[in-house]
């Protein structure tokens, strides 16, 4: 399998965990040092803590992640992804009503994306930096 192809099926992998709400799949993805950096939030180190991080996020309103690779770059070790993100977000609370009196159920946000990958010494990719904002 091609680098390209490995990226774009791990980042499909992952998408569809979130969509899923399968909070365990996710911490596999990331290295031991791994840094997530949301937006207007603090950077999160390691596994667990970014699995905790994305769960939070999710469980505020995410009903449905959507990655897309636009560019694959090979440099030695490391492979970085460029892509495109959409989120389909129904918020909790007042939001949800605001979205309700405008004829909407969710909100869509569209975005951009820079993770970081490094091929491990089994050969296997894991992400050492993830980060996205909305467009």
């Amino acid at each position: 399998m091609d680098t390209r192809a490995e990226v774009e099926r791990l980042t499909a992998n992952f998408a569809k965990a979130v969509t899923d709400r399968d909070f365990a799949a996710l911490a596999p993805f990331y290295e031991e040092r791994a840094r997530f950096l949301p937006p207007g939030h603090s950077m999160v180190e390691g596994p667990a803590a970014i699995q905790a991080s994305i769960q939070k996020m999710v469980e505020g309103g995410i009903r449905t992640l959507d990655l897309e690779a636009v560019d694959v770059i090979e440099a030695g070790d490391f492979v970085i992804e460029i892509g495109r993100t959409t989120v389909t977000i129904r918020p909790p609370g007042a939001m949800s009503l605001l979205l309700l009196l405008m004829g909407k159920r969710t909100l869509t946000k569209c975005g951009k994306s820079i993770v970081v990958w490094r091929r491990q010494k089994d050969g296997a990719l894991k992400i050492v930096a993830d980060t996205f904002n909305s467009d």
